[in-house]
């Protein structure tokens, strides 16, 4: 059995896009073929028109490098290291000097509110920390799009709340695309788009209604 069928999804530069659908509907595995974390069976995948399911496995960490940040559930950050060096560890792999990882990543975490706990391991900071941490590492490479799978699931409403308002606010401004994997109503309101999925199918899309300007 197919985990997804006969998806059709355009993702457009700007967008909100929340991925809905109960748990097992395909969601994760969406967000992990748009992310280029894993490859379609059949199908093809289009990143600014080249197909990616054809290029080697250098030729697609190239691309997640360069325009795709991730946000998860689980933070995924390494224990060992400080905010700060989490949040420097995707430009590792980048030819900057070390003055140019710091301002970029001082930046990052000024941009989610953090910059004074830049010396802190993860085990002492609080959830709501260590998820803008994990969103300071997916923006300090300035990628053109941010995937989140579950971002609020391990956090209480306040904080869910402000982690949000912070990306939201990243889309408006910077024009960052995002794509959530969520089922957080808070998400759903907040998307321009929702595509819903039901067994691994597409089964819905609703434009949310015109944000008003505040």
């Amino acid at each position: 059995m197919n985990a997804l069928t006969d998806i059709n999804l355009i993702v457009r530069t700007g967008d909100f896009l929340a991925i809905a659908g109960s748990s097992g509907s395909g969601k994760t595995t969406l967000l992990n073929l748009l992310g280029i974390l894993d490859r379609p069976t059949s199908g093809c995948v289009l990143i600014d028109g080249v197909d990616v399911s054809q290029l080697s496995s250098r030729e697609l960490a190239a691309i997640r490098s360069q325009k795709i940040g991730f946000v998860f559930q689980t933070f995924n950050l390494l224990p060992v290291l400080t905010a700060f060096e989490n949040v420097e560890y995707p430009l590792l792999l980048q030819h900057m000097t070390t003055e140019q990882r710091k301002t970029k990543v001082e930046d990052a975490l000024q941009r989610v509110g953090i910059e004074k706990l830049g010396k802190h391991r993860p085990d002492q900071l609080s959830g709501g920390q260590r998820q803008r941490v994990a969103v300071a590492r997916a923006i300090v490479k300035h990628p053109s799009v941010i995937l989140a799978d579950e971002p609020t699931a391990n956090l209480d409403k306040k904080t869910a709340t402000a982690v949000l308002e912070l990306m939201h606010q990243l889309n408006r401004e910077d024009g960052v695309t995002f794509l959530f994997s969520s089922h957080d109503p808070m998400i759903l309101s907040l998307a321009n788009r929702v595509v819903k999925l039901s067994d691994g199918r597409q089964v819905a899309e609703k434009a949310a209604k015109e944000r008003h300007a505040h």
